[in-house]
């Protein structure tokens, strides 16, 4: 989506990216990291999300009476091209 954002802000309504606007994609799709975009992403690590989420699973199944709900948080890291502004004071 937001490559197709970029895309029509760009070509269509003539609008500078990222001088006038910011643009942050999710994924970090390949096509993120291409010249032509250079996409500000936030990369989800999804081997990691389907390996926990059958670890969890597979415990519930195992352990149905004694296993508790888990909460797990995975951080997605935020991958900084060129396609957004980095506001002043801000630290990577």
């Amino acid at each position: 989506m937001a490559i197709s954002v970029m895309d029509t802000l760009r070509y269509d309504l003539g609008v500078d990216v990222p001088n006038e606007v910011s643009v942050v994609g999710y994924d970090d799709v390949p096509t993120a990291a291409w010249k032509a975009y250079d996409l500000t992403t936030v990369r989800q690590p999804s081997n990691r999300m389907v390996s926990e989420t059958v670890r969890i699973l597979l415990n519930k199944i195992n352990n149905s009476k004694s296993a508790a709900p888990e909460r797990l948080e995975i951080t997605g890291p935020l991958i900084v091209r060129g396609s957004a502004r980095i506001p002043k004071g801000w630290n990577s």
